[in-house]
């Protein structure tokens, strides 16, 4: 398993941006008061993610165009209050499991619920950031066994091979070269390649899980669904499409709750405009 830094980075001048956007105390405060500040944390992100909000904003409208304007700023400040209550927050088949999710805003929360009963281990995007890397990666090594990046496929490779549980969000944009486009809420998405590969490769089983928050009860539930069958086929669109539509189906469940912030639609196929107006 990689090894990851234990000590924090220092408070030089490069870092004091990091540090000022890591909000330490809303991450060990008592639930009843975490929830407090952050009924009033999520309409002021609301307020000042002035970029995300206009991409949150972007996405639904082309996601769901055929629902009005006020349903669609209803589910955008939805998503922002999600994202306020994100910061306070099979093995038995002899194979490896990949434990496919989506980024719903309590992934955190779904990722430390699945370890208290499986020995799982994370595939991850490290962040540029030396400050925001090494809190998130902190924060996960709490609940979670390792974790390895995406820049090292081949330990992604060796664990899964080793009969491991390897927890992984593939609903991510990183660009053509390691994606093919596959439909996502009727548009053509760059979707990764790795959740084609990975059992290609291992034989592993791939198993969705998703994570959900209960706005009534104030519950988070973690959904397992039966592991696909006849999965990786011989053809990388269909099984991307597959993925892709169970992962459209879990985020209309909850529109509120997935991660619209992303520019999940930012590479395009050749010759179409951009999906975004800013860079």
């Amino acid at each position: 398993m990689p090894e990851h830094p234990t000590s924090a980075p220092s408070l030089a001048p490069e870092n004091w941006g990091g540090w000022l956007r890591v909000l330490w105390f809303l991450g060990h405060l008592p639930g009843h008061q975490g929830l407090i500040l952050i009924s009033s944390l999520g309409p002021l992100m609301f307020l000042l993610m002035k970029r995300r909000r206009r991409i949150a904003l972007r996405n639904l409208e082309r996601c769901f165009p055929d629902q009005d304007e006020a349903w669609r700023q209803a589910i955008l400040k939805g998503c922002f209050g999600s994202l306020a209550r994100m910061i306070c927050e099979a093995e038995e088949v002899g194979k490896g499991v990949l434990l496919v999710t989506s980024h719903m805003t309590s992934l955190e929360i779904g990722g430390a619920l699945i370890c208290r009963h499986a020995w799982v281990v994370g595939l991850y995007r490290p962040l540029n950031n030396p400050v925001a890397e090494w809190y998130q990666t902190r924060g996960r090594l709490r609940y979670a066994e390792a974790m390895i990046s995406k820049r090292d496929p081949r330990a992604a490779v060796r664990f899964l091979q080793k009969g491991g549980v390897l927890w992984y969000a593939p609903d991510q944009d990183f660009g053509a070269s390691q994606s093919v486009f596959a439909p996502f809420f009727g548009i053509q998405t760059a979707t990764l390649l790795a959740t084609h590969r990975l059992p290609k490769i291992t034989d592993c089983a791939v198993v969705p899980m998703f994570p959900r928050f209960d706005p009534e009860a104030k519950h988070y539930h973690v959904y397992l669904l039966p592991a696909f069958t006849d999965f990786p086929s011989d053809d990388p669109m269909a099984d991307l499409t597959r993925v892709n539509a169970l992962m459209e189906e879990q985020a209309r469940q909850a529109p509120e709750q997935y991660w619209w912030i992303h520019r999940r639609f930012k590479t395009r196929p050749v010759g179409e405009e951009p999906f975004y107006s800013e860079g």
